[in-house]
Formats: C-alpha cells, structure tokens, sequence
C-alpha cells in the first residue's frame, strides 16, 4: 500500500522553534516527529511514502533519508508554492496508481490501528474513510458529524448543520485515488475542496473512532504538553522521564517528566520538571527548567531559573520567548 505524509506548512503557529526545523521532524521523545509516523506507516503494511514538503525541507530530507531505516521507499515532492492538504496529493496523483492510499497530516502525532482503518475503507465502498477522536472543543476543532454505521453527514457544519455523533478529524484518511480527480490543479484543501462538495452530491463518506494516542502539536504548549503526557502513559523509563543514553545528569540532579536529549548534561542539585531538552543542552548547578522548551545548544547558567519558556539560539545568541498556547 501506498501512502502519503504531509509536510509542507510553514508552521506558524510553532514558533520560534519552526525557524530551525519543519514542524514535521521537531523531536517527540527524542526522535523527529515523522520517524513516528514512518514506523507506523510500515507497521501496517504500507511500502512506499511521498512526503510533500516547503518550509525548511533540507530539515525533512536529512530526518527521513530514502526511507530504508524505515523499510519504505520514500519519495519527496517539493513545493515551491504550499498546495494544500487537496493540492499536493492532487500533484503527486500518478503515484498512488488506481489502489486506496492513506494520507496523513505530518504535525501529529498518532499511533492507532490503520489496518483497520483501511478494512473498514475498503469493505464500506465509502470514497474516502476518515479516522475520528473525541471532540472536546467543537469551536477549536471542526465537528464532524456521523450518523448509523459511520456515515458522515457534515464537516464543519457544511453542506447544512446535522444531528449525530460528533468527533474530531484526527488528519488521517484513506481515499480512493480517483477522487484526487476532481480537484483542481493548484492549492486546494481536502476537506473543503472534496469532502464538503462530495458530501453535498451525497456521496458515501466513512467516518470511523480511532482508539489509541493521538495529539495535536500545532504550538509549543502543546507540543510540550504531547510529550509530557505520553511520558505519563508509559512511554519513558522507569521514572517517568526519558534520558538520552549520551546525556550527562549529575549525582543529585532531579528529572521529573521530562525528555533529555543526546549529549545534554544537567549539572549538580539542578532541576529539570516538565520540560523537554533538545541536544546539547546545559543545565548548570543548582539551575531550574520547569515547564519548558530547550533547543539544541541552549545554556542555563548555574542557579539560573527558566520558567514555562521556549529557548533558541540564533546568530544573536540565546534566545527566550513565553511559551504560547
């Protein structure tokens, strides 16, 4: 099966850590956000990706490579002008041939039962399959609404308001290649462009519930709070953190719920609580970081104090910033 990851966006929302990399590959439990997504993708099945990219795309290219580390052929299609989440599929629509494809948002981070997703696809005859997570603000995130057996009767209140389950679009779906066909060439939006039209002609849409880990990282608070939350549902060691085996964490230093990069060191009696470490970071003696982001090379002063802020550094050296919701 084929597949494709969508990676184009500038990321505006997630800086200033999107000015060093593609929100794509910004390390979740210390590995680039697609390595997720591309382990998943093999898992159930899938043998060949192309991932569409614009915003700092030697970033995706180094993260990812020819996909061998994944077991996939992965291909990339560059845009100079963003397409969309309908137009840079539409683009590339000679490589997914005549078979269903799944496309996937390249900003969250996921991990559920695509094999299912794709039966359900296959065995519904619904043009596309939508996979949907609880909806807790219907204002923030888009209502989907479904009714018997998944049908989809509107998206964002389009074609007209309709009463029935209501969830949230988790950005992964597979479609029939032929639908890519009714888009126009240029940028185009998946939902807006195809679904809503098709839903209006009554065309069958397939919304199904997803069990498993799904989060939006659209913002430095929430790509913080992502990681913190999966520590808590198991996904670090023993004590609840994650520490890079080539980090560097003095007796007495205390690491709660936090991810510690590659090559980082946290010095005597300092404290790291809620926060996520990229590489290189140091913390000195004594020091605190709680609730915040570190990027690659950042340096705490001993005794120093960084509270619920981003850290980068630029050409101007360090940078702090309040850490957005």
């Amino acid at each position: 099966m084929k597949a494709m990851v969508l990676a184009a966006g500038l990321g505006l929302r997630m800086r200033p850590l999107s000015r060093l990399l593609a929100k794509p590959v910004l390390p979740v439990l210390n590995r680039p956000l697609l390595h997720w997504t591309l382990d998943l993708l093999a898992r159930h099945g899938v043998t060949d990706v192309v991932i569409n990219t614009h915003h700092r795309p030697a970033s995706v290219r180094r993260a990812v490579g020819e996909g061998s580390a994944f077991g996939l052929r992965v291909t990339f299609s560059h845009e100079p002008r963003i397409l969309g989440t309908g137009g840079g599929p539409r683009r590339v629509r000679a490589f997914f041939g005549d078979q269903p494809f799944i496309l996937a948002n390249g900003d969250v981070f996921f991990d559920f039962d695509l094999s299912a997703l794709v039966r359900r696809h296959r065995a519904s005859g619904a043009l596309a399959t939508l996979a949907l997570g609880p909806n807790p603000d219907p204002k923030r995130y888009g209502p989907v609404v479904t009714g018997p057996g998944g049908r989809i009767r509107s998206i964002l209140g389009k074609p007209s308001a309709a009463r029935g389950s209501v969830s949230l679009f988790a950005g992964v779906h597979v479609l029939d290649a032929s639908v890519l066909g009714r888009l126009p060439r240029g940028a185009s939006d998946s939902v807006r462009d195809l679904y809503v039209p098709l839903l209006a002609e009554g065309a069958p849409l397939l919304g199904v519930r997803t069990r498993g880990a799904w989060y939006d990282l659209g913002t430095p608070a929430l790509y913080l709070g992502a990681q913190t939350s999966l520590l808590a549902a198991g996904r670090g060691d023993a004590t609840g953190s994650l520490v890079d085996a080539s980090a560097d964490v003095a007796p007495g230093a205390r690491i709660v719920r936090s991810v510690i990069g590659p090559g980082c060191r946290v010095g005597p009696g300092a404290s790291v609580i809620g926060s996520v470490l990229w590489e290189r970071v140091e913390v000195g003696e004594r020091a605190l970081v709680r609730g915040s982001i570190l990027a690659d090379g950042v340096r705490v002063a001993p005794g120093g104090a960084v509270r619920d802020r981003v850290g980068t550094r630029s050409s101007r050296g360090q940078v702090w910033s309040k850490l957005k919701s």
